[in-house]
């Protein structure tokens, strides 16, 4: 058409289009380091490491290795039947059943003017003594490997509730952050328990499963790093008188929250689902590996079980998220 001209691309323009898939990986690789040090900045690096080291390395990594580690344990070292596994699993997972009882711990007996940090190392050493007890001994009773294993599943469980309390407390100073602690909770917890399943069972057949224990000390002595490192306020005083006066506070808060129907419902609902439900774990494991009926996987095939099952079971969560949004 007349009085219409067409514009020429420029080399200019050319350029800035080849640059454009640079420029976006720069963004996608940048966004995520400039999250973290944002995290960083406004909420101290100390806790950002605190919530990377026990969600990612010890409930995600360690939490991966324990698992399949104790399955190879319990089935190759102790010789124990099924039934008897899964009892020993409900054993081990008392103490985080009890895990309001360690919650009130933290915030109403505070040791040398600490709340928090004393409780990381605590943890991280009982998971330290645990796992070596383990991994050194060749023999030992199935007792004492259920009373170490239990104690190992605490020092785990003392630092989630502590550090869940550090989120909190977090929470309630940078309100507008919490959103962002939460998916760092949760980054940090899918990322090591992925790299975890993968690699567990590589290490359990190059090592065995008490040289599986033995790398769980590194898991527990971050732990402890974190209690030695993490920034806290020392109180100036404070009374043992006050601990009775504390607890009862604390009672009183608990029970006044469980009071609210958008608080007790849920936890009614999942008290019962947990109760409920039948598990199954050990006898799968069993059956996987042990039974002539079964595929017969080797340990280094059981982790591309455990990647294909967290895959599917995570991408249906997911969608099932989506769909009721």
């Amino acid at each position: 058409m007349m009085g219409v001209e067409e514009r020429v691309p420029s080399h200019s323009d050319e350029f800035q289009e080849s640059e454009h898939p640079k420029k976006k990986m720069q963004r996608l690789v940048c966004a995520p380091v400039c999250w973290f040090k944002m995290l960083g900045e406004e909420l101290h690096w100390s806790f950002v490491f605190g919530v990377i080291i026990v969600y990612g390395m010890s409930q995600g990594l360690g939490g991966a290795l324990s698992r399949v580690g104790t399955d190879y344990y319990m089935k190759d070292v102790q010789k124990v039947q099924p039934s008897e596994a899964q009892l020993y699993s409900g054993i081990t997972s008392i103490p985080w059943i009890v895990k309001p009882l360690w919650g009130l711990l933290t915030d109403a007996v505070p040791i040398s003017g600490y709340q928090r940090r004393p409780y990381f190392v605590f943890a991280g050493s009982l998971g330290v003594v645990a796992m070596l007890f383990v991994s050194l001994h060749k023999n030992l009773h199935i007792m004492l490997a259920l009373l170490s294993l239990t104690a190992a599943s605490a020092s785990v469980a003392i630092a989630d509730v502590t550090v869940d309390a550090c989120v909190a407390q977090k929470s309630s100073i940078h309100p507008s952050l919490a959103a962002d602690m939460q998916s760092l909770c949760a980054l940090s917890s899918s990322i090591g328990a992925l790299v975890g399943f993968s690699v567990s069972g590589i290490f359990v057949h190059l090592i065995g499963p008490q040289g599986v224990y033995g790398l769980l000390t590194i898991p527990s002595g971050l732990v402890f790093l974190v209690g030695v490192l993490l920034k806290e306020r020392r109180a100036s005083s404070f009374a043992f008188e006050q601990i009775n006066e504390n607890f009862l506070n604390a009672g009183k808060s608990m029970w006044k929250t469980l009071q609210y129907p958008d608080v007790w419902r849920p936890c009614l609902y999942m008290y019962l689902s947990f109760s409920l439900s039948l598990r199954i774990d050990e006898g799968i494991f069993y059956w996987i590996t042990d039974s002539p009926a079964g595929p017969m996987f080797s340990k280094v095939y059981r982790f591309l079980f455990d990647c294909i099952y967290i895959h599917f079971t995570g991408a249906l969560a997911f969608k099932k998220v989506e769909h009721k949004t």
